[in-house]
């Protein structure tokens, strides 16, 4: 058994006191309160306060006290990431941690919100302590499952230890779907595009067709000089001629 703190006749006596506690207490004579600072995770256990009385014969016990120390160390508050975008069948991977408590956390998992339903998803906590301070850090990763793609949703992670923690909301903003007025615009223009454009490639195509067609070309062959003398010469009549018809 340690001495955590010794009164002796109303002063403070370190000779029997463990190392561990020197300059971690307080005691206060007014009232008898005696207080042990900047606690460990080590500190935790069963302590006694036992008040004796100088008789004659030595020190008598006329008072005893037990006291359970426990120790709580809060946890941070939990802090959502995601680990992957939302997978076609509408999927995200999730994790979530929280350091530096103690006592081992209870569970934690994660609750999805929606405009008509709450649901919540636990999985197996990833846990490890620290050698030195004996501190827990804890983390979860689960696929979470989503309703739809135009749904609203809000995703907080959740940790029950001694306390419940819950993390910032993690929300899932919906994709607007588009109105039908616009699909019809869209649809009506892709095909006066395609339209149009098959027009034109027929146009070009029988243009370019026409200009490889070959042209017929009539030639009038050119005359000599002396056959067209020869013709003039015989549609002249002579003038002594007799045998000429007048008309």
């Amino acid at each position: 058994m340690s001495v955590l703190y010794e009164l002796y006749y109303g002063k403070e006596k370190l000779d029997n006191v463990d190392p561990k506690y020197m300059g971690r207490t307080s005691f206060n004579s007014a009232n008898w309160t005696l207080l042990l600072h900047n606690i460990q995770i080590k500190d935790k256990g069963l302590y006694q306060c036992f008040i004796h009385h100088k008789g004659p014969n030595g020190l008598i016990r006329i008072h005893q006290l037990p006291s359970d120390l426990s120790v709580l160390a809060n946890f941070s508050r939990p802090k959502i990431e995601p680990i992957s975008n939302v997978t076609e069948d509408l999927y995200i991977n999730l994790t979530c941690s929280s350091i530096q408590g103690y006592p081992e956390p209870k569970q934690m998992g994660f609750k999805l919100q929606t405009e008509n339903s709450t649901t919540e998803n636990y999985g197996v906590m990833q846990i490890s302590q620290d050698n030195i301070t004996e501190l827990y850090n804890v983390s979860i990763s689960l696929p979470v499952s989503l309703p739809d793609a135009t749904s609203n949703v809000t995703i907080f992670c959740v940790l029950q230890a001694e306390t419940t923690l819950i993390s910032l909301p993690f929300c899932r903003a919906p994709k607007n779907p588009e109105p039908p007025e616009l699909i019809i615009l869209i649809a009506t223009g892709l095909i006066a595009t395609v339209f149009c454009g098959t027009v034109f490639v027929l146009i070009m195509w029988k243009w370019k067709k026409k200009k490889k067609q070959p042209r017929v070309k009539n030639d009038v062959p050119e005359r000599s000089e002396e056959e067209i003398q020869c013709v003039v010469d015989s549609l002249k009549t002579p003038s002594g001629d007799t045998s000429t018809t007048h008309f």
